[in-house]
């Protein structure tokens, strides 16, 4: 099983917010990364506060994300960016086998590649989809009263049916035009300043009694 690093990187450009993520290189290596000239980065360079050695980072970090997002703010979902507290973070670590890492430490036997790729579970949906895009019109993907749902976190959830007649979804007796407008309107319960949500990444629809990622569905 792969072994690599969750970590938790801040910046004094965006205080109060925290970057949280994994590398399967070391945390120095990922650092020097989100540094570089040639990728997207604040004015101010980020820093390591903590990170912590651990078996399948991969699936580790997509558990985190999913717990910050029950727990905290997180202001972009295709972003690892969250509104949180470094000790609150430290706590989530806390529950993690594996081994802190000391800015002293090297690692042996490391091969580094270059352009490592930001594994952020950020854009991926719920329910796995297939990886191709599929049917964005309601009308040629949904049956009337068909459940649709939208969840932050963990059971932060909201459940509604498609109308037909309207071609929107109800949602506790209030309308929404679109699925991205039903997504959209959940995260602003929780983040009042979010400007767009791509409803058909994040959604769920029910059919034969499962719950499946809308992301791919055939027209």
């Amino acid at each position: 099983m792969t072994d690599g690093y969750i970590y938790c990187f801040s910046n004094s450009s965006m205080p109060g917010i925290l970057k949280v993520g994994m590398t399967e290189r070391t945390p120095e290596a990922r650092l020097s990364e989100a540094n570089a000239s040639d990728t997207w980065r604040p004015p101010t360079p980020y820093k390591i506060e903590f990170a912590k050695k651990v078996s399948n980072p991969s699936q580790k970090e997509k558990t985190l994300h999913t717990l910050l997002e029950q727990y905290t703010d997180r202001p972009n979902l295709r972003r690892e960016f969250f509104i949180v507290s470094k000790e609150e973070v430290h706590k989530f670590f806390d529950l993690m086998d594996g081994e802190m890492w000391a800015e002293t430490r090297k690692e042996e036997d490391e091969e580094e590649e270059e352009g490592e790729e930001d594994t952020s579970s950020e854009s991926a949906p719920r329910v796995k989809a297939t990886g191709v895009k599929g049917c964005r019109d309601m009308t040629k993907c949904f049956t009337n009263g068909q459940r649709i749902r939208h969840t932050i976190g963990i059971n932060k959830t909201w459940i509604g049916t498609y109308d037909s007649l309207k071609n929107g979804i109800v949602c506790d007796g209030k309308f929404y035009t679109s699925l991205s407008n039903f997504a959209l309107m959940h995260n602003r319960v929780y983040n009042p300043t979010r400007m767009s949500t791509d409803g058909w990444t994040h959604c769920e629809c029910e059919a034969d009694g499962k719950w499946i990622s809308t992301y791919s569905l055939r027209g």
